[in-house]
């Protein structure tokens, strides 16, 4: 049997890249596993064992502002190129969800302070990303848009990083 974990609801696979095509609910899959005690535990050799308890709550409470920095990346990527108001208003909409993320974190810290740290550095990296989407914005057409994609990029891989870290709370 398969178990899936969904995080929020941001659109359709349509209009979101992070869907489950498949279900077309919106819904972001985050993990699939195997259960299915014919196949094994789901956890392959060297990989490292699930997080804590209290670490997967904590993240399940972290989805929703993980959820809208996603969204709000994918608004980013290629966003110079409709012009000076649509990349204003990607880097608005980014700096609120950056600020959402850091306000729950803020006050809801992580069981584990390693990974709160690089969640924070995450975070922080989205603030940095609104910070150029709104100089590119003042800077069209001049500004170089492989420029913003690369750091939007960057913000997500830091996210994701952090995410992973959350598997290997447990040591």
């Amino acid at each position: 049997m398969w178990v899936s974990r969904y995080a929020g609801s941001v659109g359709t696979s349509a209009t979101n890249p992070f869907a489950d095509p498949k279900r077309d609910t919106g819904a972001i899959l985050c993990r699939v596993e195997c259960n299915d005690g014919t196949v094994g535990t789901g956890q392959s050799e060297g990989e490292e064992p699930p997080a804590s308890q209290e670490v997967e709550v904590w993240l399940d409470g972290a989805l929703p502002s993980i959820t809208e920095l996603m969204a709000a990346a994918k608004r980013v990527m290629g966003v110079v190129a409709l012009g000076p108001e649509a990349t204003q208003a990607a880097a608005d909409h980014l700096e609120v969800a950056a600020f959402h993320a850091r306000e729950w974190h803020s006050g809801h810290p992580c069981p584990d302070p390693a990974i709160g740290e690089e969640f924070t550095a995450a975070f922080d990296a989205f603030t940095a990303l609104a910070d150029e989407c709104a100089v590119a914005a003042k800077n069209i057409p001049g500004y170089r848009s492989h420029a913003l994609d690369e750091s939007a990029g960057q913000a997500v891989t830091g996210l994701m990083t952090a995410m992973y870290a959350t598997r290997s709370a447990e040591r």
